[in-house]
């Protein structure tokens, strides 16, 4: 599996100016606290994992104690002192000590596996979140120059008003769409200051905006291979995807769990050893003792029998979330798979949409000027044009998203989506 980010020392500093993509997503990944909160489980499950292992090795403790006895009258005024040492070793328990075991290694592993799910699932919020803002700024553009065609709109109809050429009636209607240009405009430079809050939002703090966002052309421009079957596909996410890894990590842990319940009802056996020196003036002695302890519980009021039902009641609920992870998995690949073939074609077209709409526009504009054409052409044709441009857009940005939602569904989202030209100058 590829890298997610190059082996490099996280930058914490807050970004100004022009960043990239890969920038945004490299800050995401190192201070975003779902990360950390990642990491900081994988790490419990880590010392669970060393507490099972403990059961493996003895248990030794030291007690000691100091005394005063007497009437302060020798010879009955004496100190007394008393050191003993005790060392427990379980030597057999039916498995249930293993048990525990491969419990916390499968726990750990899940955590792992949730770990790099959680870094992925923030590459694509990351990614997402860019292409959003780089959309929501590209429909101000879009949303400026349709403004600026209604206002030509607008003058080229208070011209022919005034000379005669037109009714007032073209004048008023070429007002007020160049007014709803206007408010369309301003929602459109909202939605980019919101997207941008979002942006920031991943990258640690809503209230660092003090950054502008560049369009990284090499970044999710390579083309999937949509030849291959997407049942291919699907099969290939199952085993790539880390989200189903850890679902069925988890699985094996409540297995081993009811492993676990069952071997708490049965007999434990253990070793012990002990020594004891004890000093109180008038006496000194040494004792010690080594033996085996024999464990067999006969009742606990059913309390194990609850404890394996509980067990295994908890394996059947992760095996039905392992297997909704597993369909969800199929569902997700199929999804992207089809957005990136209708969003391929989309795209294929937005190119000549925006050339014929923009021809029309202009032929519209000069008629209308000339005294030839009608109010309502131009306006058809301007509201065409600036809906082609936002079709443009969308498919192009759109496209990109999609790529990157289908390598994240087949598990196959790496830092080499980022910097693609990079990463084959290494190679």
């Amino acid at each position: 599996m590829a890298e997610l980010r190059p082996a490099a020392v996280c930058d914490t500093t807050v970004p100004t100016g022009p960043i990239t993509l890969a920038r945004a997503v490299e800050r995401a990944l190192c201070v975003n606290p779902a990360t950390r909160t990642a990491w900081l489980t994988a790490r419990l499950r880590a010392a669970e994992l060393g507490q099972a292992y403990s059961a493996y090795l003895p248990s030794l403790s030291v007690s000691g104690s100091v005394s005063r006895t007497g009437d302060r009258m020798p010879p009955n005024d004496r100190n007394a002192w008393q050191l003993g040492l005790d060392a427990q070793y379980l030597l057999y328990d039916f498995g249930g000590r293993a048990a525990q075991r491969d419990a916390a290694e499968a726990l750990l592993a899940a955590a792992r596996a949730s770990q790099d799910d959680s870094v992925r699932q923030l590459y694509l919020q990351t990614v997402t979140a860019y292409f959003n803002l780089l959309t929501a700024q590209g429909a101000v553009s879009v949303a400026r120059e349709a403004e600026a065609s209604a206002l030509a709109a607008f003058k080229a109809a208070t011209a022919r008003v005034a000379a005669g050429t037109a009714i007032p009636f073209d004048r008023l209607q070429a007002k007020t769409v160049y007014t709803q240009r206007q408010i369309e405009r301003i929602r459109a430079e909202g939605e980019a200051a919101r997207m941008q809050g979002e942006l920031a939002a991943l990258m640690g703090d809503t209230r660092q905006t003090g950054f502008s966002v560049i369009d990284s052309e090499a970044a999710f421009s390579q083309t999937p291979d949509l030849n291959a079957a997407v049942d291919g596909l699907i099969e290939a996410a199952r085993s790539r995807r880390p989200d189903l890894r850890a679902a069925e990590a988890t699985v094996l842990a409540q297995q081993a769990g009811v492993r676990s319940a069952e071997a708490a009802g049965k007999p434990s056996f253990s070793a012990f050893y002990g020594a004891q020196r004890l000093d109180n003036g008038s006496l000194a002695a040494t004792s010690s003792s080594v033996g085996i302890n024999l464990t067999i519980p006969l009742f606990t009021g059913y309390r194990n029998t609850y404890q394996i039902a509980a067990a295994q009641t908890q394996a059947g609920l992760a095996a039905a979330e392992r297997d909704r992870v597993a369909n969800q998995v199929a569902l997700d690949v199929w999804r992207a798979y089809y957005s990136v073939k209708s969003e391929t074609e989309a795209d294929s077209r937005s190119a000549d949409l925006v050339e014929s709409a923009a021809a029309a526009e202009k032929l519209a504009l000069g008629r209308y000027q000339a005294g030839l054409g009608i109010l309502l052409d131009v306006l058809s044709a301007q509201a065409n044009l600036a809906q082609a441009r936002q079709t443009q857009l969308q498919t192009r940005l759109g496209l990109r998203v999609a790529r990157a939602q289908l390598a994240q569904a087949i598990g196959d989202l790496s830092w080499d989506w980022l910097e693609p030209a990079q990463q084959e100058g290494k190679r």
